[in-house]
């Protein structure tokens, strides 16, 4: 009787273990591309570690402002400046962001004193 006891624990022991080390072997991904109007968002890493964020263009565009690169505690804006398709800006971010975290890059047309939005691109931490 008291070997059936063992057993049961042992069982029990080690369908948890398998439940534990399947969870973290199925990490979320971070990796995302994602475009809307004229920018476009690449954004690096593994899991829910994100490495950098890079700002692009979509094919031909062009415009005269800065692009913005933003998420849950932090936000950089990039220098203001002509920008052409395939010139790229990018961030490190280093950094685990937890689920559902939205990360986006925008472009910020500067025209007449105001500045314009062309686009805000954002991928989902899942």
């Amino acid at each position: 009787m008291h070997s059936k006891l063992r057993f049961a624990r042992i069982t029990l022991v080690s369908a948890a273990a398998v439940a534990a080390i399947a969870t973290t072997v199925t990490p979320a991904q971070a990796g995302a591309r994602s475009c809307h109007v004229l920018v476009c968002n690449t954004t690096e890493g593994s899991g829910q570690w994100v490495e950098k964020i890079t700002a692009s263009l979509t094919w031909n565009s062009r415009f005269y402002g800065h692009f913005q690169v933003y998420g849950r505690g932090f936000s950089w804006n990039s220098h203001t400046q002509s920008w052409g398709h395939p010139a790229t800006w990018e961030r490190t971010v280093r950094r685990a962001l937890p689920t559902g975290t939205l990360v986006c890059v925008a472009a910020w047309e500067h025209v007449n004193g105001r500045f314009v939005q062309r686009g805000n691109a954002c991928n989902k931490i899942k």
